[in-house]
């Protein structure tokens, strides 16, 4: 073995010997590392950054817990940010059509006359509601009709959103007569015939009145009958689930009810 190549060879094992020498130095003097894993322990960065030990189950709960608080905090925001673009870029159109349908599809509603159901016993009370009118498919080839929410519940319409309303009824009035002096066959002819519009909220408890009309007894020009029409409307303030109905002070009047109706519409 030549001299040149013992040198080589010397150089080599000189260099490995200062190389380990670095890495055992390197070793010594680096801090020890905490125990990431320890039977039932275990060590996950917290919220601000710094690596904290705990029981393994609670520690992975709550750090899932918050991880995914965090991506869904996250993907929500980025969400209402992409929709609220969205109505920016697009806001002239979509009140465009949204004008257009709320126009259209407004609560509305009107029902006709029916004939009225015969009263088992003379009623006492002031007024008499009017419990039967045509509704549902009975308005099917008459002037009548039921859109957009409103209910009919025992003669009443039901609202289904607040609002302004602007409700209306008519009904024809038939009063008998003693035919030997034409006067009106009542007890008490200074009670004037009422027809009204009410309102009732079960909330409230109570029942108020909205319009009404009255007309005095006359003395029959037949001498048989008296024929009288009332017409009654008003806008009104209605929340929903308000019960709005017709009464009248006398039910027994309403003997032709093909024309009657009952209506009201959000304006």
């Amino acid at each position: 073995m030549g001299p040149i190549l013992k040198l080589i060879i010397i150089g080599v094992l000189c260099f490995v010997v200062v190389v380990l020498a670095i890495v055992l130095a390197l070793v010594w003097t680096m801090p020890d590392l905490p125990e990431i894993v320890n039977n039932d322990k275990i060590c996950l960065p917290s919220d601000k950054g710094i690596l904290g030990c705990g029981n393994t189950p609670d520690l992975i709960h709550n750090y899932l817990e918050r991880i995914t608080a965090e991506k869904y905090d996250k993907i929500k925001k980025e969400d209402e940010e992409r929709q609220q673009k969205y109505l920016n870029e697009n806001r002239l159109r979509l009140m465009a059509i949204y004008d257009k349908y709320f126009w259209e599809m407004k609560p509305a509603a009107k029902l006709t006359g029916k004939e009225q159901p015969k009263q088992n016993k003379e009623s006492h009370a002031e007024m008499t509601p009017i419990r039967v009118w045509r509704h549902g498919r009975e308005l099917y080839n008459t002037s009548g009709f039921e859109l957009y929410g409103v209910r009919y519940r025992n003669g009443r319409l039901v609202i289904p959103v607040s609002g302004t309303y602007f409700i209306y009824s008519y009904v024809d009035f038939f009063e008998p007569c003693v035919p030997s002096t034409g006067k009106p066959n009542v007890k008490n002819a200074s009670i004037p015939i009422k027809h009204g519009i009410f309102k009732f909220n079960i909330l409230d408890a109570e029942e108020s009145e909205l319009v009404s009309s009255v007309q005095p007894h006359t003395i029959s020009i037949n001498r048989y009958f008296n024929a009288y029409s009332s017409y009654v409307s008003t806008l009104a303030e209605l929340k929903a689930g308000d019960e709005i109905s017709v009464k009248v002070s006398n039910i027994t009047y309403l003997k032709y009810t093909k024309f009657n109706y009952f209506g009201l519409n959000l304006v």
